[in-house]
C-alpha cells in the first residue's frame, strides 16, 4: 500500500479521506471548468461536500490567500524595484491575482475541507 502524506494529498488535490480519489474533476488549467468538484470521492465514496453551503466559509481562506499574496508582491515591489508608483503595485496585484483565480479557488476550498469537513484519514482506504 502507498500511504500519500498530509502535504502531498493536500497540495495535489486529493480527497482527505482516502488521499488517492480528486477533489475537483478537471484540472485547474482547465479554464472554463476548473470549479467542478465531484460530488464524491471516486475512490472511497466519501460526499465532498459535508453539508449545503459548506464551502462558503472558504471564502475566508480564499481572503487570508489573497491578502498574503498583496503583501508579497508589495515587498517584493518594494524592496527589489525600488517603490514604484501605486498605480504599478495595483495593476500587479491585480494582475498576479487574476492569473490565481483558479488556483486561489481550488485551493481554499482543499484546506477549508480538511480543516473543516470533519473527514478523517483512513489508511486503509489508500492504494
Amino acid at each position: 500500500m502507498v500511504e500519500r502524506s498530509l502535504a502531498g494529498a493536500l497540495f495535489s488535490g486529493k480527497c482527505p479521506r482516502c488521499r488517492t480519489g480528486p477533489i475537483f474533476k478537471y484540472p485547474a488549467a482547465s479554464l472554463s471548468k476548473f470549479n467542478r468538484m465531484n460530488e464524491s470521492c471516486p475512490h472511497c465514496g466519501i460526499r465532498l461536500e459535508p453539508e449545503p453551503g459548506f464551502y462558503q466559509g472558504a471564502m475566508y481562506v480564499g481572503y487570508g490567500f489573497t491578502t498574503a499574496v498583496m503583501v508579497i508582491v508589495g515587498l517584493i515591489l518594494y524592496f527589489f524595484f525600488g517603490d514604484p508608483s501605486e498605480w504599478v503595485y495595483i495593476g500587479t496585484v491585480i494582475a498576479i491575482m487574476v492569473l490565481l483565480v483558479p488556483l486561489n479557488y481550488r485551493f481554499s476550498r482543499i484546506v477549508y475541507l480538511y480543516a473543516f469537513g470533519g473527514i478523517k484519514y483512513d489508511p486503509s482506504l489508500s492504494r
